[in-house]
Parts: structure tokens; sequence; C-alpha cells
């Protein structure tokens, strides 16, 4: 009996570990099927956006799509998407047709095999109309028309569809639309024309307005829709932070309303005389660079030169923020006619002229 027991226990283990490598084969098997799975099998699932943007890596889109609920497994979706090579071929951009129906192999094809449906375009504040159009020019928009959002911009009268914003009304004939495009970050469709892009800035434009009562808001500080936009961008140039701007807007309210002699009249505002330099050389890649000569020396006969004309600038210079138009539509009263902005930002107001250079002498050593 004792001889016969040997092959019944190596019988009995072999077995046992056949079944116990089967079970880990099985195991293993349904559990890389079902991190490969979709979502949602029953067919009826959800579509999710998704961006992806330039110089994201196949790790970072993966937990992205984990985290929208869009893949089981992070891991699975980078091994697979490195056999399929997508990360060599993604394009940047933003996915509206990613649905938790579709498995991973489905959702790789998608994103290898067609464009993304539309692009993220950021226009930065202070930005002036052909630095925007440069922008969108970038972004590879298979139907955007740099000529034609120059043209439309900036003859308003050849935009077709210029009646359906209020807020054109107010720009002095021949005038552009400097100003008047908001400048925000954007989902663009891919297929998206000049013309779709005027009107998708100039209706977030129109509706910051509203929305804000920034219009009432001037009116009641005696100033007209299109001088407020006008202040604040001057505004916009000149400060870097938000507190600041309610301050400088009221300087330049006091001198343009509350002219004295020292002041005169006159904005002094250095933006103003960068952009009639500039707007007299284009096209000029190095918009807003440093004046290098007084400011009374350059472009002089401009209207834009606030050393040498009076009052407001005919236009705009650029496009502003809310935070600008805010504080330009409500300057608050103060007594300050001065300001002086510091190489880190910070800005600091006088009320004379003498004070003025005491901030110089004190900040710059002058």
């Amino acid at each position: 009996m004792i001889k016969e027991k040997g092959p019944k226990v190596f019988i009995v283990a072999t077995l046992l570990l056949g079944v116990f490598i089967f079970g880990v084969v099985y195991y293993a098997w349904i559990t890389a099927t079902d991190i490969f799975r979709p979502v949602d099998a029953s067919g009826h699932g959800r579509t999710i956006s998704v961006e992806i943007s330039n110089g994201e890596s196949t790790a970072d889109i993966a937990d992205n799509l984990q985290a929208k609920g869009l893949i089981r497994n992070a891991l699975a979706f980078r091994v697979w998407a490195r056999i399929k090579n997508l990360d060599t071929h993604l394009q940047a951009g933003i996915y509206n047709k990613l649905n938790t129906s579709m498995t991973i192999s489905d959702i790789i094809d998608q994103l290898l095999g067609g464009e993304p449906d539309s692009v993220r375009v950021v226009i930065p504040e202070g930005w002036r109309i052909e630095q925007i159009a440069n922008r969108f020019a970038s972004q590879g928009l298979i139907k955007f028309n740099v000529n034609d959002f120059l043209r439309y911009t900036k003859h308003i009268d050849q935009f077709p569809d210029a009646a359906k914003y209020p807020i054109l009304r107010s720009v002095p004939s021949g005038a552009s639309m400097e100003g008047l495009l908001f400048p925000a970050s954007y989902e663009v469709p891919l297929d998206a024309s000049a013309r779709d892009v005027v009107n998708m800035m100039l209706t977030t434009e129109q509706k910051t307005i509203q929305e804000h009562q920034l219009e009432q808001t001037a009116q009641q500080h005696h100033l007209t829709l299109y001088q407020m936009l006008i202040l604040a961008s001057v505004v916009e140039r000149e400060v870097r932070f938000d507190q600041d701007r309610p301050g400088v807007a009221a300087v330049y309210w006091n001198r343009v309303n509350i002219p004295n002699n020292e002041t005169a009249g006159f904005l002094d505002a250095d933006p103003t005389v960068q952009y009639a330099r500039d707007t007299l050389t284009p096209p000029n890649a190095d918009y807003w660079a440093p004046l290098i000569d007084s400011a009374k020396n350059i472009a002089a006969d401009n209207p834009w030169n606030t050393y040498t004309f009076k009052g407001w600038p005919p236009t705009p210079i650029c496009s502003s923020g809310l935070a600008s138009m805010e504080a330009a539509a409500a300057p608050p009263t103060s007594d300050y006619f001065y300001f002086l902005n510091t190489k880190d930002g910070h800005t600091f107001f006088a009320k004379t002229f003498d004070e003025f250079q005491r901030l110089q002498q004190q900040y710059q050593g002058k």
C-alpha cells in the first residue's frame, strides 16, 4: 500500500497544479477581457468630449479618459496605444464623438483615424486685431482665411453679419472692430471660417457687456459704451494686477473730465503711442515694443498719440478683458492725476506732478 501511494499523490498533485494554472490563466483572461470591454457594454453609452493638448503624453491621455469614464483601465489603453503607435499620429484638439459604449480599440481607432472636431484657441487680453488674426491662422483651421478676418474686422461694412450686433452701432464711421473682439478661450470647430470666428468673438463681447451691465454703468459715469471700451483698452495695456485697474482708470477719467493746469486734458498714455507707431508700419510682428524715444516725438501727428492730442484716442487700442472693462465702466472717485508702474508691475498714484517725480526718484532713481 505504501508503495502505491507515491504515484497517486503525484497524479493528484499534477491535477491540482493543472487546475491552479488553468484558474490563473482563466482569471487573467477574464481580467484582461474585462478591462478591454466598453464601460457601457449595453450599447447605449454616453458621448463625452475629450480635449487633447499639444505635447500631452499617452499616459496623460489614458488617465484623462479613465477619469472621464470612457475606459476601464488606463494601463490597458497605454499598452494598446503603444502597439498602434497612437503617440506618433495623434492630432491635438477636441474630440466630441467618443462614447462609453466604445472599446479601447475603438477609441484608439477613432483618435487615429479622424481629425479633432474642434480646437482650443486662446486669445489673451491686450492683443490688437492683427495679433488675433495671426493666432487663429496658426491653429490649423481648415477654412479660416486671415485676409477675410482682417477685412471683416477692419471694415465693418464688409462684415455680412454686422447688423446682428448692436455693439457695432457705437463704432464711429470708418473705424474697425478694434477693442470689440473679446479675449477668451474659444472652442473653435475645425472647419470654422473667418466669418464664424468674428461672430463667435462679437457674440462673447456683446454677451459680456450685457450680463455685467457695463453700458449702463459707464453711462452713470459720463462715458458712452465706446468711450468705456477705449478707456478699458488703455487700462489693459498699462496694468498688470487687477487691483490696480480701477485706480488707473480713475487717473485717465480725471485727465479727460477734470483737466487741470498740469495735465491739460492729455492722457499721456504710452500704449496709445505704441499703437500709433505700430499701425504706421504694418505688418509688424513686434507689437507693443517699448518706446525708444520721447513719446511726443513718435508718430506725433497721429491722433492715437495722446501726448500730442487731447482726450480719448479715436478708438480702443486692443481687446480688453472683463476686469479692465469693469474698472473703466466705474472708475472710482479720486484726486489722482498720475501713476507710476514699477518694474515688478505694481502701481503707485500721485495727485501732482511733484508727487509723481518723487515716486520716480523713489522707485526708478530718476
